[in-house]
């Protein structure tokens, strides 16, 4: 079997749709909810959703590079 031609399933590109489906649930809970807390005076699930957007993002452009196979 040649690796070459097999299309290996890389745990990165897993990672990165759970982080980007975490990341725009967040992003949309934050625009809607109200983000006024009492203890913050900035709105977290927002900030949140787009680290874990950004994330998700980055790591499924790493899992999309194509990947050198050393002999």
């Amino acid at each position: 079997m040649d690796l070459s031609k097999t299309k290996l399933l890389d745990l990165r590109f897993l990672i990165g749709i759970l982080f980007t489906i975490y990341g725009v649930i967040l992003v949309i809970y934050g625009a809607i909810a109200d983000p006024h807390t009492k203890a913050l005076s900035w709105n977290i699930d927002l900030w949140w959703g787009l680290v874990n957007l950004i994330i998700g993002l980055v790591f499924l452009w790493i899992a999309r590079r194509p990947q050198r196979l050393d002999d």
